[in-house]
């Protein structure tokens, strides 16, 4: 498969030298060495964007997946639980760019429905290089404006940095501003040529002089452009000898028109890209530490954070605490002054305020306030549990509502059931939902008591202030307020002016 590019953590990016790239070469010899001096750093802006409205970004998403050795393309590889190409792109939805545009390998589909809504999905060119897939997007994108484009497999970028850069393209008014790290170990990258702290062009690391080897400034393969500008340079790049247009070249390009302004990221680790499973482990540390961090900025308290694991995108409340082993995933939101763990897993949970939850399982539910679960219970998806109901040890709820106050204390099974409020349910009771070819519901009113091990066999209804005896085996509709015992269940003699249905 074609190429987007190569990964600032693999092989060089770096620009073909044409005839005003080979200007440069006697420059080499009059460079400094090492850091540039305080005229070549880009300085920290003091006006970043508010907003990237108006803009367009292209999403770069293309490219081979072998370093991967998956059958999933490194973009929908998930890190902090979320594909690479969706972090992207939700982060440019957080600085308000509305115009995105995927260029996307195959398999398209999963890519477009990974980016999330809004988004245009391009399709892949057959020539290689991020440069033709850039092109690929122009009908889409249109041809005035200012355009962002960047590489779905730089999930640690962050929504400052995407600001600065747009807020210095749009001080400087130059036709290209592309996106510069400071490396400790530049080694394998092509570097940032600078004349008196101007941009010169990007040299290869092969066609380094001695002077320049130490030089740390390296491409991060982000540029803002004038897209008018854009559009006319990109047909003009020639492929290098791996046969791929690359991006990079457009500096040269843009210092032969009058001069491209360079912006440092602040944090190099914001453009390390993913492009193999050693740089996916750590892509997943360095957000999830992210995220910790900002949890514990905004006022929940993390007891040994490093043992605890937050998706993106997860929400949690103030003054919540998260205990070690804890795992919140998918779209899961955590209300104010719970306390979740140790070893709880919450996957797509919304969970109210106050609530607090033991080394349970918990999964596309709902918990509305003050509610209690476990230690080891499992909710399964599709479950509403009400304010302040409480389930004790080793109880599993599936595809049930339990309404206010009900208490499912321990060592029991609610499956496919709709349970009132103020319902006590004993130790070891059970619905029987399931007849061998389909599933049935339980209806069991308010105030119902159901006595220690009791069996409810779908269909069938409780009224309210009916009760059990233990053991019971309810196969029979119970009227409110009866009292059924035995195998099968049967109303006592006290009740017999009325017959179950």
């Amino acid at each position: 498969m074609p190429h987007c590019g190569r990964s600032i953590s693999g092989r060089p990016q770096s620009v073909r030298r044409d005839r005003s790239q080979r200007a440069l070469d006697g420059a080499q010899a009059s460079m400094t060495t090492g850091t540039p001096g305080a005229a070549a750093l880009s300085t920290p802006l003091t006006n970043p964007v508010a907003s990237l409205a108006g803009w367009s970004a292209i999403v770069l998403a293309c490219g081979d997946r072998g370093a991967m050795r998956s059958a999933t393309p490194a973009v929908l590889q998930p890190i902090a639980g979320v594909p690479m190409v969706r972090l992207v792109c939700d982060l440019l939805r957080e600085v308000g760019c509305q115009r995105i545009f995927v260029v996307a390998g195959a398999p398209v589909e999963a890519i477009a429905a990974a980016a999330g809504a809004g988004v245009q999905v391009v399709g892949e060119p057959a020539a290689g290089g991020a440069a033709s897939a850039a092109l690929a997007a122009r009908g889409a994108v249109g041809d005035h404006g200012n355009v962002l484009i960047l590489r779905a497999d730089m999930p640690l970028l962050s929504a400052r940095t995407l600001r600065e850069l747009a807020g210095r393209h749009l001080a400087a008014s130059r036709v290209l501003t592309f996106l510069t790290a400071y490396l400790d170990d530049p080694h394998g990258f092509g570097r940032i040529l600078r004349r008196n702290g101007e941009v010169q062009g990007i040299v290869r690391e092969h066609e380094l002089t001695r002077a320049l080897r130490g030089q740390p400034e390296v491409n991060a393969g982000l540029y803002a452009a004038d897209a008018t500008w854009l559009w006319a340079a990109l047909p003009l790049l020639e492929p290098n000898g791996n046969g791929e247009t690359s991006l990079a070249d457009l500096v040269a390009r843009a210092v032969a028109r009058g001069g491209v302004e360079a912006y440092q990221v602040s944090e190099a680790v914001e453009v390390q890209q993913v492009g193999d499973r050693q740089q996916l482990a750590r892509a997943d540390r360095l957000l999830r530490d992210r995220i910790r961090e900002t949890l514990m900025r905004d006022g929940v308290t993390l007891m040994d954070p490093p043992t605890i694991y937050v998706d993106a995108g997860v929400a949690v409340g103030v003054d919540s605490t998260l205990l070690p082993g804890t795992h919140l995933s998918g779209s899961t939101r955590i209300g104010r002054g719970c306390r979740i763990g140790p070893n709880a897993v919450l996957r797509d949970m919304i969970v109210g305020d106050g609530c607090e939850i033991g080394g349970s399982t918990l999964e596309g539910s709902t918990l509305a306030e003050g509610v209690t679960v476990g230690p080891y219970c499992h909710i399964r998806p599709g479950s509403t549990l009400e304010r302040d109901v409480h389930l004790g040890n080793y109880a599993e709820v599936k595809a049930s509502r339990i309404g206010a106050r009900t208490a499912v204390g321990h060592f029991s099974y609610i499956g496919d059931a709709d349970v009132g409020v103020d319902v006590n349910v004993g130790a070891g009771s059970i619905t029987a939902n399931y007849d061998g070819e389909q599933k049935h519901r339980t209806v069991i009113g308010d105030r119902v008591q159901l006595g220690s091990d009791t069996v409810m066999v779908a269909p069938v209804t409780l009224g309210a202030d009916a009760r059990t005896a233990a053991g019971a085996v309810v196969v029979d509709n119970v009227p409110a307020g009866a009292t059924v015992m035995g195998v099968p269940a049967r109303m006592r003699a006290a009740d017999e002016g009325g017959h179950p249905a």
